[in-house]
């Protein structure tokens, strides 16, 4: 072999073990094989450092102490497993971000022909080639990618903070539930044990049997509002265990945690002037329609009609060299890109009116929580402020059944009375705090550092 031919075969091969190495390998990632819940809460990973929730960043996580309801709000942005799943997304377009960032690499076009008859040489060609137009449109492509990572990311953390706050009023409406089921539980063994004695009185011919069955109507009304209470626990606590990734069997050990701060006043009207700028959905939302503004742009620059630009050497079998310039054009004649322009404006209104759509629905639903929360206040105080004298009225009225001064039947209409009342004053009690936590995920509230990222322009 001529030194010249060995040293252009060297140079191919180390060009094509270099052009191996920088391929990526293929590795095999199978599937589950079953779930991957964890039996207990020690059994979760709690790294305080990965949450990015200002809020929730900055509470000390002490479980020896119980887990309250922004403990559990922790441990469902650490362990839920939408949120899992949810973070796989925003990984995605990342790396499409990553992707749309990298130049089109060259095309070389290798060519060869041997000839037959003796004295000729073998011919060749040689030509490379580079995609003009996505030398073009990268510019706009690539802010469409960054903004569409960026708008995955926003969403990612607006999941996080639904995730939170669904998860504190799990907690706080079972210990709530679990609270008024106890109280029920405490009056379910009373009623019981007067239905017994109005049982063996009735049997010994003492009292009447409208008395007995009045007594046994009270004791079923008890242990129906007892079943209630524990079945709407138990549910909490279920969708709960699932929410934070834990087995259906595993037991939080809730605790209550300090008031609810409720916003008002002032706080409340600036936190919702300042939503465009702070909420991460609307935020997303605005970085999508900075994507689809860019995906416009590129179609319109799509229009160019060079595409292709290339320079190729040849030589024939006659030993003559050849230089010339290769380019692909468009011509612009039917399509010129019309209808990929028209798609993209299409969708940018369409981006732009959801934008709209959201920011008004946001205000309705700031507007629904203050007018629930605010009925809910007024209800509860007025049991407040009714219930005590009720509940004294029953003291009295049982010293005055056991002096015989007033009927059974009079005492049981009282006690009703007083358990419905209380038992709805432990209702409007849940109620006042999950529309605390509601109006305080409408207005993503405390506010998040991370967020001081403007939103950006969208007209």
């Amino acid at each position: 072999m001529a030194p010249r031919t060995a040293q252009r075969t060297a140079l191919t091969i180390a060009l094509c073990a270099g052009f191996a190495a920088a391929c990526a390998s293929y590795k095999a990632r199978p599937l589950p094989a079953g779930p991957d819940l964890a039996p207990s809460a020690a059994r979760l990973s709690v790294d305080v450092s990965r949450l990015r929730l200002g809020p929730l960043k900055a509470h000390r996580f002490d479980p020896a102490r119980g887990l309250d309801p922004t403990d559990v709000a922790i441990l469902a942005v650490l362990g839920s497993p939408d949120l899992t799943a949810r973070r796989g997304l925003a990984k995605v377009a990342a790396a499409q971000a990553f992707s749309a960032g990298l130049l089109p690499d060259p095309q070389v076009v290798l060519s060869a022909d041997f000839p037959e008859p003796a004295g000729l040489v073998t011919a060749y060609g040689i030509t490379p080639t580079i995609d003009l137009l996505s030398l073009i449109t990268h510019s706009a492509a690539l802010k469409a990618a960054r903004a569409s990572s960026r708008q995955a990311d926003l969403d990612l953390l607006w999941s996080e903070w639904s995730v939170a706050q669904q998860a504190r009023q799990l907690a706080v409406t079972a210990l709530a539930d679990e609270a008024k089921a106890a109280s029920l539980g405490v009056l379910a063994a009373e009623l019981d044990a007067r239905y017994e004695r109005s049982r063996r009185a009735l049997a010994a011919h003492d009292i009447t049997s409208l008395v007995a069955s009045a007594d046994l109507a009270s004791r079923l009304d008890a242990q129906a509002q007892l079943a209630i209470a524990v079945n709407a626990a138990a549910k909490a606590r279920g969708d709960l265990n699932a929410l934070v990734g834990l087995t259906p069997g595993a037991r939080l050990d809730l605790v209550a945690g300090p008031p609810l701060a409720s916003p008002t006043g002032p706080a409340l009207e600036t936190a919702l002037a300042a939503l465009p700028q702070r909420r991460p959905d609307l935020l997303a939302l605005q970085a999508g329609y900075r994507a689809q503004d860019a995906n416009l742009r590129k179609a319109i620059l799509s229009q160019f009609p060079l595409i292709n630009l290339g320079y190729s050497r040849q030589r024939d079998t006659g030993t003559i060299l050849t230089n010339g310039l290769t380019a692909t054009l468009v011509a612009p004649i039917f399509n010129r890109g019309r209808g990929d322009i028209a798609i993209q404006t299409a969708t940018r209104e369409k981006l732009r009116a959801e934008y709209q759509a959201r920011l008004d629905q946001t205000v309705a639903d700031v507007a629904t929580a203050r007018r629930d929360r605010e009925a809910d206040a007024a209800a509860l105080a007025a049991l407040e402020a009714r219930v005590p004298t009720l509940v004294a009225a029953v003291a009295q009225a049982r010293a005055a059944a056991g002096a015989g001064d007033i009927s059974g039947a009079d005492l049981l209409a009282l006690e009703q009375s007083a358990l419905t009342q209380q038992v709805a004053m432990l209702d409007l009690k849940l109620a006042l705090a999950l529309a605390d936590i509601s109006l305080e995920t409408v207005l993503f509230l405390p506010s998040d550092p991370l967020l001081s990222e403007p939103g950006g322009d969208l007209k």
